[in-house]
């Protein structure tokens, strides 16, 4: 039988590639949409919520130098704390968590 020998730089150069930078971001537009989609449309003061997410991604280096891709959905929104986490007078929605777990492994 053969033997596997893991290229640790290969796999750490597959996980900060193009490719994957692709997949993270493409994963990210589907959390977006779905956040979209179920995001209570809340404006107190004239705000917005529902369309203020975003989407980013790129590499990151950690602090022991090792790259990888990521995908990242963001709200701008200055209540977004608030309508994700809840509080004294406000709802926990959760949008962005729902939306993460909803689009899931797919």
């Amino acid at each position: 039988m053969g033997r596997f020998n893991a290229s640790y730089k290969g796999i750490g150069d597959m996980l900060a590639s193009k490719m994957m930078q692709a997949a993270m971001r493409a994963k990210a537009e589907k959390v977006k949409l779905r956040a979209e989609a179920t995001a209570p449309d809340y404006k107190p003061k004239g705000v917005g919520y529902k369309f203020e997410f975003e989407v980013s991604s790129g590499v990151k280096t950690s602090k022991k130098g090792t790259r990888r891709a990521y995908g990242r959905v963001t709200n701008n929104s200055p209540h977004a704390r608030w309508v994700e986490y809840g509080g004294k007078n406000t709802p926990r929605h959760r949008t962005l968590g729902r939306a993460l777990d909803a689009v899931g492994d797919d």
